[in-house]
Formats: structure tokens, C-alpha cells, sequence
């Protein structure tokens, strides 16, 4: 009887040391979940704070732009009223910054040029791409023929 007693003891022991190392491994995957699934809620909430800080530059970035282009309109309007709508100035057509006798000089030298440009030789044949003969490293030289016999 002692002899079944230790067995049932030492069947309990093993029964109950499997028990617990499974319930301990299954608390272990469900503390486990727990935490990702807190990590990314914990994600999920920056990337949503990140998103609506982004929109909300956007929007202001975007308020300012279309401030800055009433902006521009406004002073486009008020200088073409100040500019354009004013009388033109009447601004002499011909100025003359050379002295006479160099505006005279350089119209000579002007029509000089180009009758030298006309007077130029044409050629009556294209030149060749290609020279007559050998030259360079291409360069053959004759071979002297051994006179035999």
C-alpha cells in the first residue's frame, strides 16, 4: 500500500508538473499577444497623430499659399494701375552714343567684311576622305626580290 501510495504521489507530481508547464506556456503566448497587441495600438495612434499633424500643415501651408496669391494679385492690379494706365514717356527712337566720325568708320568697316566674306574661293571639288596612297602606319614599303640563281 505505501509502495501505491509513492507511485500515485509521483503520477500526480508529473500530471501536475505537465499540467502547470502547459497552462505557463499558454499564459506565456497570451501575455505575449497581449503585449503586440498593445504595441500596435501604441503604433496605430502615432501613425494616426502623424496623419492628421501632416493634414493639418497641409492645410495651413496650403491657406498660406492662397493668401500669398491674393497677394500677388493685388499688387499686380495696383502696379498695372500705376504703370501701364500712366502715359508713356516719349523716349527718343534714335540715340546716337558714338561720335559721328566712329558710327562712320565702323559702317565701312561693316561693308569691308563683308566683301571679303564674298570674295572668298570656292572650291570646285569636294575634298577627299581618303588619301591616294598608303601613309602613316598603313604605310607599305616595297619588298626587294632576292635575284636567284
Amino acid at each position: 500500500m505505501l509502495m501505491s501510495s509513492i507511485l500515485w504521489l509521483i503520477a500526480g507530481l508529473v500530471i501536475g508538473a505537465a499540467a502547470a508547464r502547459f497552462y505557463s506556456v499558454r499564459q506565456f503566448n497570451q501575455n505575449k499577444l497581449q503585449v503586440e497587441l498593445e504595441e500596435s495600438k501604441t503604433q496605430l495612434q502615432n501613425y494616426r497623430t502623424e496623419v492628421s499633424d501632416h493634414l493639418e500643415t497641409t492645410q495651413r501651408l496650403m491657406s498660406q499659399l492662397q493668401d500669398n496669391y491674393e497677394q500677388i494679385v493685388r499688387h499686380m492690379a495696383s502696379t498695372k494701375m500705376t504703370l501701364v494706365d500712366k502715359a508713356p514717356v516719349q523716349r527718343p527712337t534714335h540715340l546716337n552714343y558714338l561720335s559721328t566720325d566712329t558710327a562712320e568708320h565702323i559702317r565701312k568697316s561693316l561693308g569691308q567684311i563683308d566683301e571679303r566674306r564674298r570674295k572668298q574661293v570656292s572650291h570646285a571639288q569636294q575634298p577627299l576622305d581618303y588619301a591616294g596612297h598608303s601613309s602613316g602606319l598603313m604605310k607599305t614599303f616595297p619588298t626587294e626580290k632576292n635575284s636567284g640563281n
